[in-house]
C-alpha cells in the first residue's frame, strides 16, 4: 500500500476505483482526475484486484496533485474491491468509478453539489468515449447511453434498478455502511453482474434519496470484445438468478430478457435453452453463424440480429446453470456430523467425513446441478414467499463438533456455501455424552466462544435440544425445557434466538412435534432420507445423512433419486 501527496485535512470526497488487468486505462483515468475543478479536497483509492499486468507499479510512478492510495489484493472480484476501498476511504462521500472511464473536469463538483442539495446517492451520464474502437457493440452502447440520458433527464423520471450502475455512482458514507456495502457473492471469483443492482435495491428499500445529475459526466472507453460480451451475458444469467433468490419480491423485475426486448429473446430462446436436447442443432447454428460474422467484422442488420440471439442464448444458458428462475417447490436437506477422519473408531467411523472427502462431496453435488440455499431463503420458502432453484439443497450439521469450525468452515467460506449447525446448548465445550452408553469415542464439541465465532462467520445456529435426549421418552415439562430452554441458552451467549430445531437421533412423534411448534420453531428436522415439499409439515422435515462412504454416483443416487423414490413409496 502506498500513500502519495497526503494532506493533513480529511477529504470531503473519496474516489474509489476497482481495477483488474487494465493498466493503461486506469492510469488514463487518474490522469483525467488530475484536471478536476473542485474547490474542496478529495482523495483517490485504487484497488488493484489481482492484476498481473504491472498496474500497481505503473500507478506508483504517478505524481497526481491529490492523495493517491494504491491497494493490491488477490483477485476477489469488483464488489470486494469496492468494499475494500470504502473501508480505507476517509471522505464522507464515496464516489465509485469504473477503471474504463475518463472524467469531466467538474465531475466531483457536480456530485458534491447534488449531495449538498439533499441526495444520498447520485448517478451521472456515461456516454461512450469517442476513442473506443468502433464495433457492433460500441454502436449499441452509444445508443444505450444516449437513451438513458434522455430518459433520466426528464423532470418526473423514476430511476429504475438497472440504472443504478457503479460505473459512476456516489453515496453518502452513512448510507453505504447502513446498507452493508456490496455483496461480494455477485462478483466472486471475477464473475460479472448485479452487485450494483443489488446495492441499489437495498438503497431504495432503505428510503434513501437517489438523484440523477445529467452534468456529472464520465466517458466510457468500451473495450469489451464480442466474445467477452457473450461470456458476460452468461454470467449475467447466473447473477440474475442469485438476485431473484436474494430478493424474491423483485423476481419478475430482474430477468432482463423476460420483460424487455423482442419476444424471440425473452420467450423463444428461453424455451429453446430449457429443452436444449431438442433445440441444440438450432442453437449451435446460431452460435456458428454469429462467430463467422464476428470474425469477418460485419456490423450490418443481420450481424446485429444474430449477435442479439447469441446473447439471449448465453443469458438463458446462464439462468439454467444457476438453477433457473426460482419457482420450484421441492427441497432436499442433507446433514453431516463430524468433518474429521475417524477411521478405526467404533460406531462413529462412518459419521466422520474427512475434510478432503467433504470437499469432493460438495463439488460432486455442485457439478451435478445441485444448488445450495441459505437459511433465510429456506424460511421464506416455508412461508410460501419464494420458489427455489432447481435441485435445491439445504446443508446442515448436527452436534457442532470442533471440527466444524476447524475443518468444515474454511471449505464453506471458500465455496460460498451457507449452512445451518445444530448445537446441544448445555454441552457446549463438552463431548458427545449421549453416545457414551453405546461405547462410542468421545469427540469435543464447540464451546460458547467458538460457537459465537461460527455464527459471526455466517453459519446459522439452530437448536439440537439442551442435552440430546430421546424426546419421545420425555414428559411434557422436560420437552418444554429441552426446546425452549435450549433457545434461551443460546440466546444468553449472544447467538440469535434459534429458528430451527433438529430432533436428537431424528426421533419424534406427534406430541414432540406439537411441542416444537409451541416453542415457536419455524421448522424441525428428522433424519428420514426423503424430499420435502412446501406443502408438507414443517415440523418433520426429512434429511439425508451423508456418510464417509458416500461418493460419486452413489452420492448422487442417494441425494438425487432415492429421496423421491422413498417419497413416492410413502405416499
Amino acid at each position: 500500500m502506498i500513500m502519495a501527496n497526503c494532506e493533513s485535512n480529511l477529504p470531503s470526497v473519496s474516489v474509489i476505483v476497482p481495477t483488474h488487468q487494465r493498466r493503461e486505462m486506469v492510469c488514463g483515468l487518474i490522469d483525467s482526475l488530475c484536471r478536476q475543478d473542485y474547490e474542496g479536497s478529495f482523495e483517490v483509492i485504487v484497488v488493484v484486484d489481482g492484476s498481473t499486468d504491472g498496474t500497481g507499479s505503473a500507478l506508483q510512478r504517478l505524481e497526481p496533485p491529490f492523495p493517491l492510495k494504491i491497494i493490491e489484493q488477490p483477485n476477489m472480484g469488483a464488489a470486494s474491491a469496492r468494499n475494500r476501498g470504502a473501508r480505507e476511504a476517509r471522505g464522507e462521500i464515496l464516489l465509485f468509478i469504473d477503471d474504463d472511464m475518463r472524467t469531466a473536469p467538474d465531475l466531483i463538483s457536480e456530485h458534491y453539489r447534488s449531495h449538498r442539495a439533499g441526495a444520498d446517492v447520485v448517478i451521472g451520464h456515461m456516454p461512450l468515449d469517442p476513442a473506443s474502437r468502433h464495433s457492433l457493440l460500441t454502436d449499441s452502447i452509444s445508443k444505450w447511453a444516449d437513451d438513458r440520458f434522455a430518459r433520466l433527464s426528464q423532470a418526473d423520471a423514476e430511476i429504475p434498478l438497472h440504472d443504478l450502475l457503479t460505473g459512476q455512482l456516489s453515496v453518502q458514507r452513512q448510507a453505504f455502511e447502513a446498507t452493508g456495502g456490496f455483496d461480494s457473492r455477485f462478483t466472486h471469483g471475477g464473475s460479472f453482474g448485479n452487485e450494483d443492482i443489488d446495492f441499489g435495491h437495498r438503497i431504495i428499500a432503505g428510503g434513501y434519496r437517489v438523484a440523477f445529475n445529467p452534468r456529472a459526466t464520465t466517458w466510457q472507453r468500451y473495450e469489451v470484445d464480442p466474445h467477452e460480451y457473450l461470456r458476460r451475458a452468461r454470467e449475467t444469467g447466473h447473477a440474475d438468478v442469485l438476485f431473484a433468490r436474494k430478493h424474491p419480491e423483485r423476481r419478475h423485475a430482474i430477468f432482463q430478457y423476460l420483460g424487455d426486448g423482442k419476444w424471440i429473446n425473452r420467450a423463444f430462446w428461453r424455451r429453446a435453452v430449457e429443452v436444449s436436447f431438442a433445440a441444440a442443432p438450432l442453437i449451435h447454428l446460431v452460435d456458428f453463424l454469429t462467430a463467422r460474422m464476428l470474425a469477418g467484422g460485419h456490423r450490418g442488420a443481420l450481424a446485429s440480429k444474430l449477435f442479439s440471439w447469441s446473447s439471449a442464448i448465453q443469458y438463458w444458458v446462464g439462468v439454467r446453470e444457476a438453477g433457473g428462475i426460482p419457482r420450484h417447490k421441492t427441497l432436499r436437506v442433507i446433514s453431516y456430523h463430524a468433518i474429521s477422519d475417524l477411521a478405526g473408531m467404533p460406531i462413529v467411523e462412518e459419521y466422520g467425513v474427512p475434510p478432503d472427502k467433504f470437499r469432493r462431496q460438495l463439488e460432486t453435488l455442485e457439478e451435478s446441478g445441485f444448488h445450495f440455499i441459505s437459511a433465510d431463503e429456506f424460511e421464506r420458502f416455508l412461508r410460501g414467499n419464494c420458489g427455489l432453484p432447481s435441485r435445491a439443497l439445504l446443508l446442515t450439521f448436527d452436534d457442532c463438533y470442533t471440527d466444524l469450525l476447524d475443518n468444515a468452515l474454511p471449505i464453506l467460506e471458500e465455496k460460498k456455501i451457507p449452512a445451518i449447525a445444530f448445537a446441544v446448548s448445555r454441552l457446549l465445550g463438552d463431548t458427545n455424552a449421549w453416545d457414551r452408553g453405546i461405547g462410542a469415542p468421545q469427540l469435543p464439541l464447540l464451546d460458547a466462544t467458538q460457537l459465537a465465532e461460527l455464527a459471526s462467520r455466517g453459519v446459522e445456529i439452530g437448536s439440537h435440544s439442551r442435552t440430546h435426549p430421546l424426546l419421545p421418552d420425555a414428559d411434557d415439562e422436560a420437552l418444554a425445557t429441552e426446546m425452549s430452554g435450549s433457545m434461551d441458552d443460546l440466546q444468553a451467549i449472544g447467538i440469535t434466538r434459534p429458528r430451527f430445531l433438529a430432533y436428537p437421533f431424528g426421533a419424534h412423534d406427534a406430541r414432540v412435534r406439537r411441542a416444537a411448534k409451541r416453542a415457536n420453531f419455524s421448522a424441525a428436522f428428522t433424519v428420514e432420507p426423503m424430499a420435502f415439499r412446501v406443502t408438507d409439515d414443517a415440523m418433520q422435515i426429512p434429511r439425508i445423512e451423508i456418510m464417509r462412504s458416500d461418493s460419486g454416483r452413489s452420492l448422487l443416487l442417494k441425494v438425487g433419486f432415492v429421496p423421491f423414490l422413498r417419497r413416492a413409496v410413502r405416499w
